[in-house]
């Protein structure tokens, strides 16, 4: 009978050794992935949307620094009541209600770790 209990005591520890490699889920990876595509396409030619790396335009941040500027819930809301956002120069976007909601899912993933 020992034996079980302190087996059962150290059975939820099992799970805590588990890599949490993916912790997303189906409808939220779906969200990532579609504002990945949306933002490979309307905005790639000015920021780096990637981990890591540069803009290809020296004065646009990378796009998983501009969260630490931004509020996502405010940005979200701008980009649907299509208020400009960026710079002077940046080409204003309508994504649609859905498009927003996944470019803001993906830039949520990206952002940077405040803690280096």
């Amino acid at each position: 009978m020992k034996n079980n209990v302190l087996w059962l005591c150290f059975v939820p520890l099992l799970g805590a050794c588990q890599p949490q490699t993916d912790l997303k889920s189906p409808g939220e990876a779906e969200l990532i992935s579609e504002g990945r595509a949306i933002v490979a396409a309307n905005c790639s030619s000015c920021h780096n949307f990637e981990l890591t790396g540069d803009s290809p335009r020296e004065d646009a941040p990378p796009l998983r620094t501009v969260l630490a500027d931004y509020n996502a819930e405010s940005l979200a809301d701008d980009f649907r009541e299509s208020i400009h956002v960026g710079h002077p120069d940046m080409p204003d976007f309508d994504f649609g209600p859905k498009g927003t909601d996944e470019v803001v899912a993906y830039l949520k993933s990206i952002q940077e770790s405040s803690e280096k």
